[in-house]
C-alpha cells in the first residue's frame, strides 16, 4: 500500500478492486447496497462498525464505494501491521489525521493532541485489515 493510501486518503476507484480493472463498473447488489446503507446509517449515528467476511468478497470495495459517495472529505483510512503498540496506533492516527508538526513525545500530550484533533472535526476512521489488532485493541471479548 502507498503511503499516501496509509495516510488517510480512500484509494482510486481503479484501485477498489485488488485487480486494478480498466474500465470495470461496481454493480448494486445487494450486499453492496446493504453495506452502504449501514455505513450511512453508522456515519448519522457517530457510531463504530465492522465489516467481516471471507477474503475476495468485496468487503473493502463496498466499504470504499460508499464512502466515497458519503463521506469523502471526512475519511481517513488508517492500517497496522502485525499486533500494534499504544505508540504504533497514537503514531498511524497522527500521521493519518494529517496533525501538523512532529508527533509529541510525552503520552499524556499524544492523547490531548488526537482528542482535540477528533473533538474539533468529524472523521470516519477506516481502519482495513483490522485482523492485525491484538485483542486488546479489539475492545470484545469474542474478538479473535
Amino acid at each position: 500500500m502507498s503511503a499516501a493510501l496509509r495516510r488517510g486518503l480512500l484509494p482510486s476507484v481503479r484501485d477498489d478492486h485488488y485487480m486494478r480493472l480498466a474500465d470495470a463498473q461496481v454493480v448494486a447488489t445487494k450486499a453492496l447496497l446493504a453495506v452502504r446503507e449501514n455505513v450511512r446509517a453508522a456515519i448519522t449515528a457517530r457510531a463504530m462498525m465492522c465489516v467481516y467476511g471471507n477474503t475476495g468478497h468485496g468487503k473493502s470495495l463496498a466499504v470504499n464505494a460508499s464512502l466515497r459517495d458519503l463521506a469523502p472529505e471526512q475519511t481517513y483510512r488508517i492500517q497496522f501491521r502485525a499486533r500494534p503498540t499504544t505508540r504504533d496506533l497514537r503514531h498511524e492516527l497522527f500521521y493519518a489525521l494529517r496533525l501538523p508538526g512532529r508527533p509529541p513525545q510525552r503520552p499524556i500530550e499524544f492523547d490531548r493532541s488526537l482528542r482535540g484533533a477528533l473533538a474539533e472535526e468529524f472523521r470516519v476512521l477506516v481502519c482495513d485489515e483490522a485482523q492485525w489488532l491484538s485483542r486488546h485493541w479489539c475492545g470484545l471479548r469474542g474478538c479473535r
